[in-house]
């Protein structure tokens, strides 16, 4: 009995000084180096996405909720492109509603039929209010249908501070996102290759049935002012919701997200915080190579002793400054 409780005994040393010696060659785990701050903004609101991942890499007030002014299109855009794809090739629906709307307008008319598709690239690049609601009224069967559809939509991307109450933007107190709600829809939409080529062109001949056709300018500078990558997505403005901008640009297969509310310096600012962008994205990539070359048995050691890195943690740290 005495020999097996000293066999027991020697086991149970061995073990610890096994442990022990382990402990003390177990390098530290793998950290996710500090970032500098994401670049100063006047924006009230701001949130930088990597698409692929999901990952916040920066924000500023990013849960604040804001008019969302005309990147509300988005939304609109990409309901049209995937619940209305069997009616992109029809006729819009023009109704009184759609032509008398405020604010800035495409000029549609009943008199000059143009297929769903085509009114998209002039909603989208011109901002028409007029060509927000007809896509309504079209896709959604009717107008308060499409409401639905939108915060439907937009819960099923996984997108819960917003509230959408008009198709176009039009200022509303029930209509309201948040700037990584929106960066958010603009991931999910940008996923949509009809939708990136509608976001990414700086014009668009714009054709009617009859075969007449009418060049549509974006009113997105940033795909024009030689950005690499540069590829979308929507600008806004309102008075309540100041000048807005969601942007976008991709390089190497990565697609960044920047989305700025209430920011007078939208187009410098929009570069910047890109800018910011790919140096956090690389420094998180080489951060979560590093945790998986990390070797089985010291990963396990640095669990054992508390050591190893919470990721969502650490990336809750960088993105917040």
């Amino acid at each position: 009995m005495k020999k097996l409780l000293l066999l027991l005994i020697s086991a149970i040393f061995c073990c610890a000084l096994a442990f022990g010696i382990l402990v003390c060659i177990t390098p530290e785990p793998p950290k996710m180096p500090d970032l500098l701050p994401p670049p100063e903004t006047k924006a009230v609101s701001a949130a930088l996405l990597e698409a692929n991942t999901g990952r916040i890499l920066a924000e500023k007030e990013g849960t604040l909720r804001v008019y969302p002014a005309s990147t509300t299109k988005i939304l609109t855009a990409i309901i049209a492109l995937e619940e209305g794809k069997a009616q992109l090739d029809q006729n819009v629906k023009i109704t009184p509603l759609a032509m008398k709307q405020d604010g800035t307008k495409l000029g549609i008319r009943p008199d000059m039929p143009i297929s769903l598709h085509q009114m998209l690239y002039g909603m989208m690049l011109i901002s028409g209010n007029d060509a927000a609601v007809a896509t309504a009224e079209t896709v959604g069967g009717n107008y308060n249908r499409f409401i639905e559809m939108m915060n439907e939509k937009a819960a099923s991307i996984g997108v819960h501070d917003s509230h959408f109450a008009n198709p176009s933007g039009l200022t509303d107190k029930n209509h309201y996102t948040t700037a990584i709600d929106m960066a958010k829809i603009a991931a999910y939409a940008m996923k949509n290759p009809d939708f990136r080529d509608i976001v990414k062109r700086k014009t668009y001949p714009m054709t009617y049935r009859s075969g007449l056709y009418r060049n549509v300018e974006n009113r997105n500078e940033f795909l024009s002012s030689g950005y690499e990558g540069a590829n979308g997505v929507k600008t806004g403005m309102t008075e309540a919701a100041g000048d807005c901008l969601v942007a976008s640009a991709e390089r190497n297969g990565k697609l960044l997200i920047v989305a700025l509310y209430d920011d007078e310096n939208r187009w410098k600012d929009t570069k910047a915080w890109l800018d910011y962008g790919w140096t956090a994205a690389s420094m998180e990539d080489q951060y979560e190579a590093a945790l998986a070359a990390e070797d089985p048995i010291y990963k396990f050691i640095n669990q054992t002793l508390g050591k190893e890195p919470k990721k969502d943690a650490q990336k809750a740290d960088s993105s917040k400054k």
